[in-house]
């Protein structure tokens, strides 16, 4: 995989920390509007070639795969232009802010014979897969809880009259986009869509959402998704099904511990997990590129898209613009 970057936050320098160790990974160009952003970034991890154009950028004929880490309402665009390039895409979290642009972008991946995927890195670290063969021994599932809660410094700036992407609601930002997200996935990818969605949260005077509560229903059992970034909190995950529960710290975005509790025993099943948490989705991603998988890209795209519904449905019902 010969990557380029798109973003130079700290998201980006986490992914370019994460694939040193993967050989087959190398990230060859760094695009920023501003050149001096991208020569910092391009200095500090070695790359070698730097763009302030995405036209330039996207006619590198060496780049293969694209990383875009912009800002949320950018997503689309700049994946589609991508895409008509013949470049794989991996897009951060959230995908786009509409489930219509992100079936758009899985018709464009297949008509360009490219990859299309979203950084989601808890579905592909080893204690999630492990726990979700261990869900069966729970019994029929009544309740889940997840609890995603880290304050953000930038609601400081919000309550001072600075209104950065991450709570401007016309860049699709919000708490929902940017943190309980993760809960969705989580959910989502052990369970599938579910029947109904509420959504409650906790709004800015400028209509976004700093903190909220999704409901998730399934037949025979109820999710509840809790994300803020305007308190901090524990953060969990707990599954609970009539022979015994299951235990996750800390939570949607880590997956370090996981235990289960049967007939009041309770085993810790963690596996072992040392590598940097964007470091396994990227093996994953590229393993998929480099064997054409189709299958598995459909199965992932799919579950993007459920969970791109899910927060349309649940935005809207926030009167979430």
């Amino acid at each position: 995989m010969k990557l380029g970057t798109i973003g130079s936050g700290k998201i980006v320098q986490e992914m370019l920390r994460a694939i040193e160790p993967i050989e087959e990974v190398t990230c060859v160009a760094a695009y920023s509007r501003k050149q001096e952003t991208a020569d910092a970034l391009a200095g500090d991890f070695q790359i070698p070639k730097t763009y302030t154009s995405l036209e330039a950028f996207f006619s590198d004929e060496e780049l293969d795969t694209v990383y875009i880490a912009s800002p949320n309402k950018l997503h689309m665009k700049q994946a589609l232009q991508a895409l008509e390039n013949k470049k794989h895409v991996i897009c951060e979290k959230p995908f786009t802010p509409t489930a219509k642009e992100a079936k758009e972008l899985k018709k464009a991946a297949k008509e360009n014979n490219v990859f299309v995927f979203e950084a989601i890195p808890t579905l592909f670290l080893p204690n999630f897969i492990e726990l979700s063969n261990h869900i069966e021994r729970l019994g029929p599932i009544r309740l889940i809880q997840c609890n995603y809660s880290q304050y953000s410094s930038r609601y400081d700036q919000l309550k001072a009259g600075e209104v950065t992407n991450i709570f401007d609601p016309a860049f699709a930002g919000g708490a929902l986009a940017d943190i309980n997200v993760y809960n969705l996935h989580f959910v989502l990818r052990l369970f599938g869509k579910p029947s109904e969605v509420v959504y409650k949260a906790n709004l800015f005077e400028n209509g976004v959402d700093t903190s909220g509560i999704a409901l998730l229903s399934y037949p025979g059992f109820q999710a509840s998704c809790v994300g803020s970034k305007d308190t901090a909190g524990e953060n969990f995950v707990s599954i609970q099904g009539e022979d015994g529960y299951m235990y996750i710290k800390p939570g949607a975005n880590g997956a370090r511990s996981v235990k289960i509790t049967i007939d009041g025993k309770t085993k810790d099943i963690s596996v072992k997990q040392d590598r940097a948490r964007l470091t396994y989705e990227f093996i994953h991603f590229n393993r998929i590129i480099q064997n054409n998988n189709r299958e598995v890209f459909e199965e992932l795209i799919d579950h993007t898209i459920a969970v791109a519904e899910v927060l349309e449905d649940a935005r809207g019902q926030a009167g979430l613009s």
